[in-house]
C-alpha cells in the first residue's frame, strides 16, 4: 500500500523537527528566567535558604548549623555569567545517617523548596572518588540549592545582575 507524500510529512515532519531542534539529551538546560538583580536577589534566597534551613532543622535535629562568616559575595564566571554565593551554613553533627544518606531529606524540603519555585531535591550523588555525597534543587532563574553530607553544608548560590562583575 502506497501512503500519499502530504500524509507521511504530516506524520513525520514534527518528528523530525523535534529532534533537530532538541539539543543533546545530557545538554544542561540552562536558566529560563532572567538573572535577577543582586539586591532582589538577596532578599527572595537569603528567605529560601533560611526556610530550607528550618526544614533541615525540623528533619534532621541532631545537626545544629551555624552560617559561614565570609559570605555573601558576588563573583564573575569565565563565561561572563555574574553568581551571588549566599551565607553557606556548616552543619555540626551527622547528616548522613539520621537522613538515610541524604535520601530522606526530600520529604522534609521538597515543600519548602516548591514554595520558593525549585525543583524538587535529586536523587542523592557520591563522588566519584568516594568522598561526598550531595543533593541539589533548582529553579527557573538558574540558582543551585546544594546540601552535601561530609562535612554537612548547605549553600546557595545562582546568576544575578550585578556592576560588581562588569568588566570582571
Amino acid at each position: 500500500m502506497l501512503v500519499p507524500t502530504a500524509l507521511l510529512a504530516a506524520v513525520l515532519l514534527p518528528a523530525v523537527l523535534t529532534s533537530c531542534s532538541a539539543g543533546p539529551d545530557d545538554a544542561p538546560a540552562g536558566p529560563v528566567e532572567p538573572a535577577p538583580a543582586r539586591e532582589a536577589a538577596t532578599e527572595q534566597y537569603t528567605a529560601a535558604l533560611d526556610d530550607v534551613l528550618g526544614a533541615l532543622q525540623e528533619s534532621v535535629p541532631g545537626v545544629a548549623w551555624t552560617a559561614k562568616d565570609r559570605f555573601p559575595f558576588v563573583t564573575g564566571q569565565p563565561d561572563g555569567e555574574c553568581v551571588l554565593f549566599l551565607a553557606e551554613s556548616l552543619g555540626e553533627g551527622d547528616l548522613y545517617e539520621p537522613s538515610d544518606g541524604l535520601a530522606d531529606l526530600a520529604a522534609g524540603l521538597d515543600p519548602v523548596l516548591r514554595e520558593h519555585g525549585f525543583d524538587p531535591l535529586s536523587d542523592v550523588t557520591h563522588a566519584d572518588n568516594g568522598g561526598d555525597a550531595y543533593v541539589t534543587a533548582t529553579d527557573p532563574a538558574g540558582w543551585e540549592l546544594r546540601v552535601s553530607a561530609y562535612p554537612p553544608l548547605v549553600g546557595l548560590s545562582g546568576p544575578v545582575e550585578s556592576d560588581e562583575c562588569v568588566g570582571a
